[in-house]
């Protein structure tokens, strides 16, 4: 028996599971409730189950209801309240969303994360919770899905390498008993009403049968249909044609030099190279032809973003190419992934869909037609750069200025440091500087390179909160050369022992055993030098950095590490020390605060932003949710303008160029992420945005910078000793 059953996604588009083989109908438990009441805080509810961090939580009547404020302090990077259940958990596993009714008391608006449950993986946590913006005064409903999709299989069908997967509970749900609300690094204090916490909305069972493969030929999901979507090789070429037209009708803003830079702008001093400085008090690049440049790109622009897994997933895909034909060379091999079930592997097979698409499309030219197409369609969108990780090939031909990305791998790590990316280096160890010289010593061709905007020096590094490396660091072997190095310091400091615990409160019976124990320091008796040392790190690293890629390419810009989730004030001035910009990767909806401490003054480029959503196939949004390709592109003018009307913002860089495909990239990212989808074909809602904002930024920049009309980040407040965020490592700025 064949059904079609229609899936709603996020209120948007309806999207249809066609002619799947099931055993029966679509079902649901008969005694399974529409809704399931978590937290209600009417009578009887005990406040003591609202576990509060830099806040206070009281019960009001307000509306007819008694409700739970939450006032919110801003000594901390997360202040909000943890509600758990006095006894016993929840089996949420009938339901698709937990929601919850929140009402924006205070005076300014609200960054709120809504967390459902505290699964030990980073990964499950920040799939279980979502995010939102909340204005003054305004009331909304937020709904979490729990689920990826409003119907789960009726029989075990385990789906892997996917961050999210078709019919799957994103963690385990059979013993749920808290929640969590929290503002995200606050520069406010905020007044929060929360009512009405429940399960909702009961999933349908479906029988797996007939559901592999779920991937067609292009790397699509099989089972839903959406507009755009490629049927067929012949719908690939129509539209390269279509494409070529349109960009011989658009080729790019006529105000634009060869650079990109404002030719209709004034004219300040060449120097053959990309730089900085402040015009009209805002910050700005300046193309080697003296002309104002504000960055407007996209990176990962390369022919293999939809490369995927195959090993242990064969089945998974309706058409694989025998290896002994054209589409051989689209196989490859690769090692561990840096998450998920790759990560189990290895080495495991891949088959990269966007390079196949590629040459059913253009034919044996097909990476000579992406190069020639990619430049037109960056220049007739109103961008001019190539961000983080894009093809060395394609930016060296003298189109498009571009990054240079370095990542600096094989270093000694400090041991007991954490992060999503992995271990901080352990700066004091030599391999640190030998494995960055290494990752220099290939980039010879970009040294007298006019194209260049600038160096990205690795990614998403993991600075933790203020002082946390340095507790890591005693908290690591006695072997670990940070460790010796901070014990120096504190000899050359207190000369004996008995003067370290005195301050310390500790009874360490000599230096030695000091550096063989792991126990971690009282924070706030040691707290000094535990500053003191962090500092000593950061600094310590951007200086080795900075003097290292200075001998390779004197004249290029040092843009940072793209700085994400906790950034202390330590790491913020010790960046403004050393590099020459401060790279930032922003998943947020916009960047109006976006700024500084107090006496920091440095340009900004945003090297990382999205909005995805699930109408056109995706199986997962990504960082930032969108409620349709309709809403992509609206966030992204909102974005985008936001950037624009920042002093310190020089360019955005979206990410990324190419969807990833359903079935995930080598760590499960499936992300909504592309302007331009598996088969190559821009998507025109988000297009339309990004070509409008991009003929117009100079004179809007200019404008606002004219009139007045910049708006100042706040700057924010330092953060309290015992107040510190310990999923710093885990959670998006």
């Amino acid at each position: 028996m064949k059904f079609h059953i229609q899936l709603i996604v996020s209120g948007c588009i309806t999207l249809i599971l066609n002619s799947v083989d099931v055993l029966a109908a679509p079902s649901q438990k008969a005694d399974i409730p529409d809704s399931l009441s978590l937290f209600n805080f009417e009578q009887g509810f005990n406040l003591e189950s609202a576990q509060t961090t830099d806040a206070t939580a009281s019960l009001v009547k307000q509306s007819g209801s008694q409700q739970l404020l939450l006032e919110t302090g801003i000594t901390s990077g997360a202040p909000g309240v943890m509600i758990k259940r006095p006894s016993g958990s929840w089996d949420l596993n009938p339901y698709y969303h937990v929601k919850m009714d929140i009402t924006n008391a205070g005076e300014h608006t609200a960054r709120i994360i809504f967390k459902v449950g505290d699964p030990e993986d980073g990964m499950e946590a920040w799939q279980m919770e979502i995010r939102f913006d909340l204005e003054p005064g305004q009331t909304k409903t937020v709904s979490d899905d729990i689920i990826t999709s409003p119907w789960r299989f009726s029989k075990p069908l385990e789906l892997l390498a996917m961050r999210a997967a078709p019919g799957q509970a994103k963690s385990d749900l059979s013993q749920i008993d808290q929640v969590k609300i929290t503002i995200n690094y606050p520069s406010n204090k905020h007044k929060l009403l929360i009512d009405n916490v429940r399960a909702t909305n009961p999933v349908r069972l479906v029988d797996p049968e007939g559901f592999l493969p779920f991937v067609d030929r292009f790397g699509q999901y099989k089972h839903a249909h959406w507009p755009g979507k490629t049927l067929s090789v012949d719908d690939m070429r129509q539209q390269a044609i279509e494409e070529n037209q349109e960009l011989l009708a658009k080729p790019g803003p006529t105000h634009f030099n060869q650079y990109g830079g404002w030719k209709d702008g004034p004219q300040l001093e060449a120097t053959g190279y990309f730089r900085v400085e402040k015009y009209n008090n805002v910050w700005w690049f300046v193309d080697p032809k003296g002309h104002l440049f504000w960055s407007h790109g996209v990176g990962v622009v390369h022919t293999g973003t939809a490369t995927t897994g195959t090993t242990d997933r064969e089945d998974y895909f309706e058409w694989l190419p025998v290896k002994d034909s054209p589409y051989g060379e689209f196989y490859s091999k690769r090692g561990r992934a840096s998450h998920g079930y790759y990560k189990t592997l290895p080495r495991r097979e891949t088959f990269n869909f966007t390079a196949s698409n590629l040459y059913q499309k253009y034919g044996e030219n097909w990476k000579q037609e992406f190069d020639k197409v990619t430049h037109a369609r960056v220049r007739s969108w109103g961008m001019n750069s190539l961000g983080v990780a894009s093809d060395r090939q394609l930016t060296m031909q003298g189109k498009t200025p571009y990054t240079e990305t370095v990542w600096v791998r094989g270093t000694k790590k400090i041991e007991a440091s954490q992060g999503y990316w992995g271990k901080f280096h352990d700066v004091f160890d030599p391999s640190f500087r030998v494995q960055l010289k290494k990752a220099l010593a290939n980039r010879q061709h970009t040294v007298n390179d006019p194209w260049l905007l600038g160096y990205f020096i690795e990614n998403e590094l993991s600075w933790g909160s203020e002082g946390s490396l340095a507790i890591a660091t005693l908290e690591s072997p006695a072997d670990q050369p940070a460790k010796k190095e901070f014990i120096k310091d504190l000899k050359a400091k207190y000369s004996s022992i008995d003067k370290l615990n005195a301050v310390w409160g500790t009874s360490h019976a000599s230096w030695k055993a000091l550096l063989k124990t792991t126990d971690k320091p009282n924070r706030a008796k040691a707290w000094q030098d535990i500053q003191t040392f962090y500092k000593k790190i950061v600094n310590t690293y951007f200086s080795t950095v900075r003097n290292e890629m200075k001998k390779v390419v004197p004249n290029a810009l040092y843009l940072g590490c793209r700085l994400a989730w906790a950034n202390s004030e330590t790491v913020i001035r010790s960046a403004a020390k050393y590099t020459d910009v401060i790279s930032m990767n922003k998943y947020q909806y916009n960047v109006t605060n976006v700024g500084f401490p107090e006496g920091v003054d440095k340009p900004i480029l945003i090297g990382e932003f999205h909005f995805g959503s699930l109408d056109r196939g995706a199986l997962h949004l990504g960082v930032v949710e969108a409620k349709s390709q309709y809403h992509r592109g609206e966030l992204y003018t909102e974005y985008v303008n936001s950037a624009l009307l920042n002093p310190y913002i020089i360019g955005t860089h979206w990410f990324q160029y190419g969807e990833q495909p359903p079935t995930g990239r080598g760590d499960g990212e499936n992300y909504n992420v592309g302007i331009v989808d598996l088969a190559d074909k821009p998507f025109p809602e988000l297009l339309k945005h990004i070509r409008e904002v991009g003929y117009r930024m100079y004179d809007f920049r200019n404008a606002a910078a004219k009139n007045n009309e910049i708006v100042q980040p706040k700057k924010h407040t330092k953060l309290d000793v015992g107040q510190v965020d310990e999923d710093a490592h885990t959670r998006s700025n």
